[in-house]
């Protein structure tokens, strides 16, 4: 039996599971366009591009727009996403289908290899942000764990952001949780957005950021967190943004402070928030 004819009855149930318009807090929104077939069928490169966007959507990194979805909106504009390899025509439709990341690629076969080669563009600015590609020896059956391993090194590398939802004088509650990655001694930085940025034209092209500190994770529960602060240049808010970062965080000498060690307290805990 074929990978394809393997793959596709169980696909089209992961498939109907998906989300495709809500935007899960600290999750970008992404869409997998078809694959570029290289030496394959059309059908293997189309199954190819269902598993990606099902490990997307199961890593907790994305919203993941579904693609019965995307081929509906696409015929609607009369457009057709087979095999998109080129960047700005990506971009293009991205901006179509109003999401933040768009990954395009191509499905390879070199002998009993497979190959599949993804890359990641940011629809608002056109800027690849990252190139991964994924090997199989064990011909069509290794492409699925393949493809698990390529999704996992993606997720590595993409930003995920919250916000600080509530602050007390001993913790501070983010919006993220073990669901998107979190765990104990974990630090974030804290972010301040601040004044829109806007080109000669008047059109909003982004907004300014400062890092104003960190947080250590001190408990993690599957939807949000608690911390405490570890840097701060400034006193945090709520609504301030909480980033993974892969590289520690550095602060310009003299600016980021210790918050103070208070004495005579005992260590209080935020009462879980209301259910998401």
């Amino acid at each position: 039996m074929s990978f394809v004819r393997k793959m596709l009855p169980g696909l089209a149930m992961m498939i109907f599971s998906f989300i495709t318009t809500i935007n899960a807090q600290g999750r970008p929104t992404i869409a997998v366009l078809s694959l570029e077939a290289k030496n394959v069928s059309k059908e293997t490169a189309e199954a190819v591009a269902d598993i990606l966007s099902t490990e997307l959507f199961n890593s907790q990194r994305f919203t993941v727009i579904e693609r019965q979805a995307i081929t509906r909106i696409l015929e609607e504009q009369k457009l057709q996403m087979t095999g998109v390899t080129d960047m700005s025509t990506a971009v293009e439709i991205g901006k179509l289908l109003n999401v933040q990341k768009i990954m395009i690629g191509s499905v390879s076969r070199l002998g009993e290899s497979y190959i599949v080669n993804t890359r990641l563009v940011d629809v608002k600015t056109g800027v690849l942000e990252l190139a991964q590609n994924a090997k199989s020896d064990r011909g069509e059956e290794g492409l699925t764990s393949a493809i698990s391993e390529l999704v996992s090194h993606i997720s590595e590398k993409v930003t995920v952001e919250g916000s600080i939802i509530r602050i007390n004088p001993d913790l501070v509650l983010i919006d993220l949780g073990g669901k998107h990655g979190l765990f104990e001694s974990q630090e974030l930085m804290v972010v301040r957005v601040g004044d829109v940025i806007t080109d000669l034209g008047g059109s909003i092209i982004g907004r300014s950021e400062d890092v104003i500190g960190s947080i250590k994770i001190t408990s993690v529960k599957p939807e949000y967190a608690e911390a405490v602060v570890h840097q701060s240049t400034t006193p945090f808010r709520i609504g301030d943004k909480v980033r993974m970062s892969s590289e520690p965080i550095r602060f310009k000498q003299g600016d980021a402070k210790k918050p103070a060690k208070k004495t005579g307290t005992s260590e209080k805990t935020i009462q879980a928030p209301p259910a998401f």
